[in-house]
């Protein structure tokens, strides 16, 4: 398991990376990567209650439903998070169906809890959390249009919308990571992105990934509220 402690925002956190071992259902090992991540957070006074992100790759679609619905049960109540999924067999062993992500954050000294706000009306998919002046924004993305050009600008509209929502703005933003369709050009949505948002955002990274329901791109955002 990979595992990362680190200083960001003026929070700690933790992030931890591990792969499923293709035993039982996808369910099965949905659970068996969770309660992992369980483990190795405890030592640190934490559990999957500290999660503020999660990010799923699997292998294809029956496995992509499975295991966000398991994730959705595992990471309920408090335990609720943002999050995103993706098919992209590239990040998997020969075995694994699943591999996730897990960032966690420290208590905040202010100790203030988490704030959610879901979407109306709610899905698996949390919109967005507050918690300890950062805005968590789940990956957004859009399936009502075929191309990278159209979905691209109801991407950015409905981000904008959730950074007012949650009290934030693009200027505000500290890191902002794209998950880009491996048939589609990144120097194309770099030249997009510069010219639909004029913030200087500190932090871009990008990563590839393949086909689900039609998506070219998802955008998951994290600002700094205070």
């Amino acid at each position: 398991m990979r595992l990362k402690i680190f200083p960001w925002l003026g929070q700690e956190f933790v992030s931890l990376s591990w792969e499923g071992n293709g035993e039982g259902t996808v369910e099965d090992e949905t659970r068996e990567i969770f309660a992992r991540f369980s483990e190795r957070l405890t030592p640190f006074g934490l559990s999957l209650d500290h999660t503020v992100r999660t990010r799923m790759f699997v292998r294809d679609m029956d496995c992509w439903y499975a295991g966000v619905h398991e994730r959705a049960v595992i990471l309920s109540g408090k335990a609720r998070s943002v999050s995103s999924s993706h098919i992209w067999p590239d990040r998997l062993s020969s075995k694994a169906r699943i591999a996730v992500d897990l960032m966690a954050m420290f208590p905040p000294a202010s100790g203030d809890a988490k704030v959610f706000k879901e979407y109306d009306p709610p899905t698996i998919v949390l919109r967005r959390m507050n918690w300890g002046g950062i805005l968590f924004l789940s990956g957004v993305t859009d399936m009502t249009h075929w191309t990278f050009d159209e979905q691209f600008p109801v991407i950015i509209k409905r981000l904008t919308d959730t950074l007012v929502d949650g009290g934030g703005s693009w200027d505000k933003v500290q890191r902002a990571t794209f998950l880009l369709h491996h048939e589609e050009k990144l120097d194309h949505l770099r030249e997009l992105f510069a010219k639909g948002v004029s913030a200087k955002i500190p932090n871009l990274d990008y990563t590839f990934v393949g086909t689900r329901q039609g998506k070219r791109l998802e955008i998951e955002l994290t600002a700094k509220l205070a």
